[in-house]
């Protein structure tokens, strides 16, 4: 009898501050994935803009949501992945919009391969006209050495990167909260532990 691999929980984090001129159509892009197969949890740094306002409108949609101080971007990304439930995380800044097959798409990869993080192509919106970005491969030497940056080899954009709680946790998650560069040194410790899969 054929064994049927069983989907993975997904977790969408989304942290925020002061970020409600494009929260709303971030929320939206996560609330109407083609697949709900996903919890979606929201870490807020205690908004003084309209973003509550907005988090409070989709309330019943958002399945966690935290409004508290933090010590930036980073510290609420790291609270979130630690207290999510799912086994894969996606993150989404509260300016960035997830693309409607991105949990379906997300689902299927860690379902039929052994893997502890991906990237595909990420892409940009200039006067409403999508762009779409440029596929990259990146070796682990690459990422090891530091190499994975605009001067040399070209970033591991964020927005297009999907990893595992656990290869988070095992890595210790991020070092420093007020580093600007936190996620590209985050790259570097994941690349101790494994390669990462390009996805196009």
């Amino acid at each position: 009898m054929k064994t049927i691999k069983k989907e993975k929980l997904i977790s969408i984090i989304t942290p925020n501050y002061n970020g409600g001129k494009y929260l709303e159509e971030s929320i939206k892009s996560v609330i109407t994935q083609s697949n709900n197969n996903f919890e979606y949890l929201i870490f807020d740094g205690a908004s003084t803009d309209n973003s509550l306002d907005i988090i409070n409108k989709y309330d019943s949609k958002i399945h966690y949501v935290s409004i508290k101080r933090d010590k930036g971007m980073y510290h609420a990304v790291d609270k979130a992945i630690r207290f999510a439930k799912g086994e894969i995380i996606i993150w989404i800044n509260s300016d960035d919009i997830l693309d409607k097959d991105a949990v379906l798409n997300v689902t299927k990869i860690f379902k039929n391969n052994n893997i502890d993080w991906i990237t595909g192509i990420n892409g940009y919106i200039k006067k409403n006209i999508k762009i779409s970005g440029i596929p990259y491969l990146y070796p682990r030497l690459i990422i090891s050495n530091k190499c994975a940056h605009h001067n040399y080899w070209g970033f591991i954009q964020q927005e297009s990167v999907v990893f595992t709680k656990k290869l988070f946790i095992k890595s210790g998650g991020f070092k420093d909260f007020s580093n600007n560069a936190s996620d590209f040194h985050l790259w570097k410790t994941f690349s101790n532990f494994s390669k990462i899969k390009s996805y196009f």
